[in-house]
């Protein structure tokens, strides 16, 4: 299955353990999920990622990937930062 690429503006639905390719540019990722959890990463293969910390529900993304580890996923939109 390809990985679906993210662009800023419009609201996407992370689903639990998904990847998705981030823009190619930094962009802040807000969500009002709740207890959502995110991890970027450089490599499709997550072998080295980071964990997503929110501050107020936003954070700067700047990885190749991202994907949602809560079972819940997570709702989010992504502006150019």
């Amino acid at each position: 299955m390809p990985t679906e690429v993210l662009s800023p503006g419009p609201i996407w639905t992370l689903l639990q353990n998904v990847v998705y390719a981030l823009p190619a540019v930094r962009c802040r990722l807000f969500t009002d999920s709740t207890a959502p959890a995110l991890q970027q990463s450089n490599t499709l293969a997550f072998t080295a990622n980071v964990a997503v910390v929110l501050v107020d529900g936003s954070a700067e993304v700047s990885g190749g990937f991202i994907r949602a580890t809560a079972a819940a996923g997570a709702i989010v939109t992504l502006k150019r930062a």
